[in-house]
């Protein structure tokens, strides 16, 4: 990390301390936050402001570089290569984060009086700092610090423009101390919206953390270890805000809207989704009197959860912010979706497991897939693209290389993400080998070394615990 970023992340260490000197209360202490929070609830307007809190929170990660699923050679280059495709995303969800804003706006005459009477006061206190503490606290209702931010973002927008056209006409780059610049600028401004700042720094909700679900909520109660059920809660609670978070991205995913606009999530999933990590390794499995069973089913949840977010951040995700064709962004967005989507509901699946033996997971997900589902998939898909090998073999023909490549293309597509992340790079290396091998001879050659890879890692696959009941019939292709 460079100076500028530790500058930023600094800044971020040091608005987590004020705010907990600042904001020492319960929000029961604080009836204006409260009140609104009601008032949110009661309006179903809980969504809008769950989503401008995830957009708020991504942007604390969103401007350390070293959060990007980078390519070694973009990391090498960070000091050299424009910024401007990230600040366009930057806008895109600042321009969001606006119209959420003003969803949440109850009165706009009052808060516009209001706005207008702040920076009245604002440049009229501007010479000392416990002048501008007063100042700061001039913000009488949550939506005064709406309608301040919304201020904010509009010049925000502004430089962002102005930066974005420069690169664009005279190809002058984005510079990273720009793009850490801006991030340091909005963070400062968040944090200037006392309400908003306030609401952030309480990790959960009551209005949209909630566990509605009544297999969970039963298991859940019937954890007789108190501090087992707190902190198995917390993480539960926290798995739950990741597929929410999951939710947005698939919607761009299917109402086709410009999907680099989903990084800054897929960044925040990753920050929280370690910090989940950390919570099971340091909170729950240092609990003195925790049983082994339930120790060791944490320790295997930790470990599944880890490879998943290698596979979608050390590969799925890489080189995104380079492209520039539709399909492969979307391949790269949908498959990243899926593989985290699958990973938290089976994180939580494996979690409740421990205390009810057998949970089933669809009574908390419709789309629930078993480890025993992907498996039998994997399985049966990798047998169907070795049969089509062999028949190649058989009888190789130039003018079957293109049907075989389509197959190859297909199961990287679609199974590829259930193998162990161990046997990507060897699956990956066959399949680039013979996708750019055209000599017949040649072919043949690389197609029977992939076959050879594909029969022993069925071998693999059929020595998988959950398999143990599901002998392979090895059916006709």
């Amino acid at each position: 990390m460079n100076e500028l970023e530790k500058e930023l992340g600094n800044a971020i260490a040091q608005e987590g301390n004020t705010i907990n000197q600042v904001v020492v209360a319960s929000l029961n202490n604080h009836p204006s936050l409260q009140k609104w929070l009601n008032y949110v609830d009661k309006g179903q307007k809980a969504t809008f402001l769950f989503e401008l809190e995830m957009w708020l929170k991504s942007f604390q990660v969103f401007f350390i570089t070293k959060n990007h699923p980078f390519l070694e050679q973009e990391i090498k280059d960070s000091t050299k290569r424009s910024f401007a495709e990230e600040l366009k995303i930057a806008r895109s969800a600042i321009l969001r984060m606006s119209y959420l804003a003003n969803q949440l706006i109850e009165e706009k005459s009052v808060v516009e009086k209001t706005l207008g009477n702040y920076y009245e006061n604002l440049f009229q206190n501007i010479s000392s700092f416990d002048q501008n503490i007063d100042v700061f606290l001039l913000q009488p209702t949550p939506e005064d610090s709406l309608a301040l931010l919304t201020e904010s973002f509009a010049d925000i927008c502004a430089i962002i423009d102005s930066l974005i056209k420069t690169d664009s006409l005279s190809r002058n780059t984005v510079s990273l101390q720009a793009f850490v610049s801006i991030g340091k600028i909005l963070l400062r401004d968040i944090k200037r919206s006392y309400y908003i700042n306030l609401l952030m720094s309480y990790k959960f909700k009551a209005i949209y953390d909630r566990v509605e679900n009544e297999y969970l909520a039963k298991i859940i109660e019937n954890i007789d270890n108190e501090l087992i059920r707190q902190e198995i809660t917390k993480v539960l609670i926290g798995f739950f805000r990741l597929l929410k978070y999951l939710d947005f991205i698939a919607l761009d995913l299917t109402q086709d809207r410009p999907l680099k606009n989903c990084l800054p999530i897929f960044i925040l999933i990753k920050t929280e989704a370690y910090q989940l990590i950390h919570a099971m390794e340091h909170r729950i499995l240092n609990i003195a009197d925790i049983p082994q069973a339930v120790s060791n089913s944490i320790d295997g949840c930790i470990y599944a959860l880890q490879m998943d977010l290698k596979k979608v951040y050390g590969r799925e995700l890489l080189g995104l912010i380079g492209l520039t064709q539709a399909p492969p962004i979307y391949a790269k967005i949908e498959n990243s979706h899926g593989l985290l989507r699958d990973c938290f509901q089976q994180s939580v699946v494996t979690l409740l497991q421990i205390f009810e033996t057998g949970f089933d997971g669809l009574k908390i997900f419709k789309s629930f897939q078993t480890k025993l589902d992907q498996s039998l998939r994997l399985r049966l898909d990798i047998w169907r693209l070795l049969s089509n090998f062999r028949k190649f073999q058989s009888s190789p023909s130039e003018n079957k290389i293109n049907d075989i490549n389509d197959q190859i293309g297909i199961f990287r597509e679609s199974s590829l993400k259930y193998l162990m992340y161990k046997d990507w790079d060897d699956f990956e290396k066959m399949s680039y080998q013979a996708m750019s091998t055209r000599v017949l001879e040649d072919y043949s050659k690389t197609i029977h070394v992939f076959a050879t890879f594909l029969e022993a890692l069925l071998g693999q696959i059929n020595m998988r615990a959950v398999l143990a009941n599901h002998p392979f019939d090895y059916p006709e292709v």
